[in-house]
Parts: C-alpha cells; sequence; structure tokens
C-alpha cells in the first residue's frame, strides 16, 4: 500500500478499463498546486496541450518551490506521465491570480479527460499558519474573492466546453469547487456530474439550503482523513464516518495535521484504503470548532477566528510543522497570549490550540521529557 505516485506505478487501467473516481480526482487536485509554466495556455486562453508538457526539469522549481514536498510533486507529474492512464489528458486554462487588497489568493487549471469529459482543478492552501486560517474564514463567509473568481471560471469554462464538466479541489479548492458548482446557473449544473471536495472545509446551514447547493448534493463527493481539521469545519454529519454519512475517512500515513496533505492518503488498486470513522482528537476538535461557531453570527465567529490565530502566531513560527517542532516553547507564549481573550471564548480556543499541536505530535511525544 503507497500514495496515489506508488499506484500509478504499478496499476496502469486506462479510463475506458477503470472510470475516473474520487482517486483521479485527488490527483488533479494535487496536480492544481503546481505553478504552471508558460508552456501551458494561460486564461483567458482555454487551449490545450499534452500532460508531458509539464517534464520540464528547467521549471519544476518554479512550479512547485512553493508546495509542500517538491521532489513528490515532480514525482508524481513523471508518474502520471508515464502512466497510459494519464498520457493522452490536455492540460490548459491555468489561472493564478492574488489581490492583498481583497486577500484573494485564487487558481485553476482544466484538464481534457478524452470523450467530451473536463475536470476542472482548483487550488489549495499551504502548510501555513495563515493559509489555514484562509480555510476557516472561507468556512462562514461568502462569498471570499477566490469563491467569486472560481464562480465566474466555471461559467466561462462552460461557455468554451460543451461536454461534461467535473469540479473538484483539495483543502480551501474542495470549497471551490462545491460553491462554483452550488451557484453555477442551472443549464451548467445540468452538465456538471461529479464534485470532489478532498478535506474542504465545508458550508454552513444557510448556504446549505439554498436550491443550487440542494441540486448539486447527490453530487458532491468528500473525503477526509481520519484526523482531519480543515475538512470538519461545518461539516453537519461529523458523528459517523462512514459512506452514508455525505464523506468517506480515507487512511493517511501522516501524524496528526500531517494527514492532510494529499500525498500522505494511501491508496491501493486505485481505491482509496478506508478506515472506520474519524480519530476521537478530530471529532473533539469538530465538535469543539462547531459547536462555538454555530451560537453565533458571522461577526462573532470572525473574531474568534482572529483571536485564534493571532494566539497560534504568537508562538513565532509560520507553519503546523514548525510550530509542533517546537512545541515546549511555544504552549506557553500561546498560552500566555490566550489570557487576552475573552473569558467565554478562552475555553474554546485552548482546546483548539491544545488540539491542533497535539494532532502534529507522534504518538507518546507528549509524555517524552527533556
Amino acid at each position: 500500500m503507497g500514495n496515489v505516485i506508488d499506484d500509478m506505478r504499478s496499476s496502469f487501467d486506462d479510463f475506458g478499463m477503470r472510470a475516473f473516481n474520487e482517486v483521479d480526482s485527488l490527483v488533479l487536485s494535487q496536480l492544481a498546486y503546481a505553478r504552471m509554466p508558460a508552456v501551458v495556455p494561460h486564461y483567458p486562453s482555454f487551449s490545450m496541450v499534452p500532460l508531458q508538457s509539464l517534464l520540464r526539469a528547467e521549471s519544476y522549481d518554479a512550479m512547485f518551490n512553493r508546495v509542500w514536498s517538491p521532489q513528490a510533486n515532480v514525482e508524481l507529474v513523471r508518474a502520471m506521465c508515464e502512466n497510459p492512464r494519464w498520457r493522452d489528458v490536455r492540460v490548459g486554462g491555468y489561472v493564478s491570480e492574488s489581490d492583498p487588497e481583497t486577500a484573494k489568493q485564487f487558481s485553476a487549471s482544466t484538464f481534457d479527460l478524452g470523450d467530451g469529459l473536463l475536470y476542472i482543478a482548483f487550488r489549495g492552501t499551504d502548510s501555513s499558519i495563515v493559509g489555514w486560517k484562509e480555510d476557516f474564514m472561507m468556512a462562514f463567509r461568502r462569498p471570499v474573492a477566490a469563491q467569486e473568481a472560481a464562480a465566474r471560471y466555471v461559467r466561462e469554462v462552460a461557455a468554451h466546453w460543451h461536454g461534461l464538466i467535473m469540479l473538484g479541489g483539495h483543502s480551501k479548492g474542495g470549497n471551490l469547487a462545491v460553491y462554483a458548482a452550488a451557484v453555477a446557473p442551472e443549464p451548467i449544473q445540468d452538465r456538471i456530474i461529479a464534485v470532489y471536495s478532498h478535506d474542504g472545509p465545508g458550508f454552513d446551514e444557510s448556504f446549505m439550503n439554498t436550491p443550487g447547493f440542494a441540486r448539486m448534493a447527490g453530487r458532491i463527493h468528500k473525503t477526509v482523513p481520519s484526523s482531519s481539521i480543515i475538512g470538519m469545519l461545518f461539516e453537519p454529519r461529523a458523528d459517523t464516518g462512514n459512506d452514508h454519512a455525505g464523506y468517506t475517512v480515507v487512511a493517511s500515513d501522516g501524524i496528526g495535521i500531517m494527514q492532510h496533505f494529499a500525498l500522505n492518503w494511501q491508496v491501493r488498486d486505485g481505491a482509496f484504503e478506508k478506515t472506520p470513522g474519524l480519530s476521537q482528537g478530530a471529532e473533539y476538535l469538530a465538535d469543539v470548532i462547531n459547536g462555538w461557531m454555530n451560537r453565533y453570527d458571522d461577526e462573532r465567529r470572525r473574531l474568534f477566528i482572529e483571536n485564534l490565530f493571532t494566539i497560534l502566531e504568537s508562538g513565532g513560527y509560520d507553519t503546523f510543522g514548525e510550530l509542533s517542532a517546537h512545541w515546549r516553547q511555544t504552549v506557553p507564549m500561546m498560552v500566555q497570549a490566550a489570557r487576552g481573550v475573552d473569558p467565554e471564548e478562552r475555553e474554546a480556543m485552548i482546546a483548539v490550540v491544545g488540539g491542533l499541536v497535539a494532532s502534529a505530535l507522534k504518538p507518546g511525544e507528549q509524555q517524552t521529557e527533556e
């Protein structure tokens, strides 16, 4: 058993032999993290080039230097281009937009899978604390600039493409995929056959009660690792992990927070390895975070998240990996920062901070002495 790269090196079925599935969606969602080279047609062009166009050693650093595990992502591209399942896929329509004034960070690519089927992949967030803050905020604030851009992108792609469409993404990208599908005009929704959210934040009840979301709900496929944090934001079905609950829990060889990263997810024979449900820690964090947010309006939620991430940033590190690696030094600083928080919020914040740090530690590490 290994990840998607390992599986591609041993499984050679094309799409005619094994239909497109959620593992394939994860592959394209991970590839969407790449900063595509100039050889890939950029939006507003929707022209396509063969996937093999990405095999450019001189471009690898620029493509993956901001992505977790750059070398693993290079291996992903190589494995795809060597595999008959992906060999004839074409890529184009690449867009990457950033606007500090509106906190907009948006990127997408389109993939022609053949036989009239198109997949739109939205880029997710990185491993930074700031990136995760964006995931927390977009779970209830709508629309954020990236969601508006995703909706517009889908409309424009659909105007140039007359076949069937699938949408997907990892982390923030999963949220963008679901949002864009839910707000798409009905004629476009009729052509969207599947939407994939891989550990992406959910939505509050008011959005899920909209007619557009209701029309798409049966075509949304959500997957999360057993220690999911981001994917459980506003997930109303966090009480069970079976397929009938609306999401599937998959095995990951990452520890805690590192389970979030797609290249840690476990695959065998083109299918995810599944687990019975969420870990106790993930269930606890989901209950604490969602329980608190469900009690208050958007402004109170915003303040809660702002204060929460002020505490996390007080540790002095930019990523959760660094934060957890130095937890003996950072936890006291975060506890001190929490003392300035409204007492009504402090208990929930300390529980969340403690859970995030603990989930990033190896089993037994909390008991290890200096």
